[in-house]
């Protein structure tokens, strides 16, 4: 056979209209034997002599099929070769064939088509003699073979932490640029603590810089995200939705709206208008991770009077799996870490007997630090975390088991 071992592999660019693979094969008694036991036809016209010897051929001939089946060869180890599949096929069987011939076949594209990523072909073949034996048209498609995607380092990634000054957002912070991720403290008016974070991370070794911005402001955001741009030469491709607002626990009956809708305005509206700055950049890319901090109050039995806490953060937690469904087919990570009580300056109201208590009832016996959860975000950052999206990771000790 007139064909070197090795498979040609295309894309269908690289394919053009009038493109020829040609292939030449002496059929022998071989052949049309072991096309027999394949296919199990046995039809004596193509394996019995003395049928064939009473037909007007007088000798056996090869199967249709077999000649067929060379086309199949054409198409997958010559043009387009690698991953094409053959989807129709039509054929002529113009003249018989018998052990012995040498069969030219001749395979030529004649039109493409890049939307459906497809091939029509016309096919051609003849004997020793120049008669042709069969002819036909048919159809290719081209199959991209399935790649991992290699994300990029965490040294070539730019965070945005929101609420980075203190407590959670400022334990993330410090725990990307210990992997060595340029991080963009947001903060809103605290811009002495915000410093102070920025200050610590470049004394060890780290690159970070203080962002101003209220990101229920979509104007703010958009100018703080070209600001990172400007000053860390790269876009933001990791988003931590972290900041929140303080609230009080009120019953119900005594809850205002407003109070509620100040929830919603910086951890909603924060992480709405944020992932809104980030995605262009990241879709670009075609690589990005988002993590949005949750808590654990939404999946467990939540205390009594924090219902507009819980109702952001559920909400919070909708957007991340909504976001994941969207844009992980653009190679965009979305999921959330949902932590148990932390003990940051944000449970300071909390008297010390309840924090025990609430330590007795972790499996772990203790409550979560901040550091706990800024580890589990930089996982989620990560390579390692590179198959996950739409996760709701707990951070809580165990509690919600």
């Amino acid at each position: 056979m007139a064909l070197s071992m090795g498979v040609a592999e295309m894309n269908l660019r690289e394919v053009a209209v009038g493109a020829v693979a040609e292939l030449s094969k002496t059929i022998t008694r071989a052949d049309i034997e072991a096309f027999a036991a394949l296919s199990g036809d046995y039809n004596p016209l193509h394996v019995d002599r003395e049928f064939a010897r009473q037909t007007t051929f007088q000798k056996p001939v090869a199967h249709g099929m077999l000649l067929a089946s060379f086309v199949s060869t054409m198409i997958g180890m010559q043009l387009p070769g690698a991953g094409a599949l053959g989807t129709r096929q039509s054929f002529r069987w113009l003249a018989p064939v018998f052990a012995g011939d040498t069969i030219a076949i001749r395979l030529r594209v004649t039109h493409k088509s890049e939307g459906s990523n497809t091939l029509t072909i016309e096919v051609g073949a003849v004997n020793q003699d120049g008669k042709s034996v069969m002819d036909g048209e048919g159809a290719v498609m081209l199959l991209a073979r399935q790649q991992k995607k290699q994300e990029r380092p965490l040294a070539e990634r730019v965070a945005f932490v929101s609420g980075a000054s203190r407590g959670i957002g400022r334990a993330v912070a410090e725990e990307l640029a210990r992997a060595g991720v340029a991080v963009a403290v947001n903060y809103r008016r605290d811009a002495e603590a915000a410093r102070t974070v920025v200050d610590g991370i470049r004394e060890q070794g780290g690159r970070a810089i203080p962002v101003e911005a209220d990101i229920s402001d979509r104007a703010a955001v958009a100018n703080a995200f070209a600001a990172i741009e400007r000053e860390l030469g790269r876009g933001v491709d990791l988003l931590i939705n972290n900041a929140s607002a303080p609230f009080t626990p009120k019953p119900f009956v005594e809850l205002d709206w407003r109070e509620v809708e100040n929830l919603f305005d910086v951890q909603i509206r924060g992480a709405f208008h944020c992932t809104q700055a980030a995605l262009p950049g990241m879709l670009a890319a075609k690589s990005g991770a988002i993590v949005n901090i949750g808590s654990i109050l939404t999946s467990a039995a939540p205390p009594a009077q924090w219902t507009a806490f819980v109702m952001a953060k559920a909400a919070l937690a909708g957007l991340t799996r909504s976001l994941a469904a969207e844009y992980g087919p653009h190679g965009i990570r979305v999921n959330l870490v949902s932590p148990g009580t932390t003990a940051t300056d944000s449970i300071g109201g909390l008297p010390e007997r309840l924090r025990k208590v609430q330590a007795m009832q972790t499996p772990l016996r203790r409550l979560a630090e901040a550091e706990d959860v800024a580890k589990a975000v930089v996982f989620l950052c990560s390579e390692a975390a590179g198959f996950l999206t739409g996760v709701d990771l707990p951070v809580c000790g165990g509690i919600s088991l």
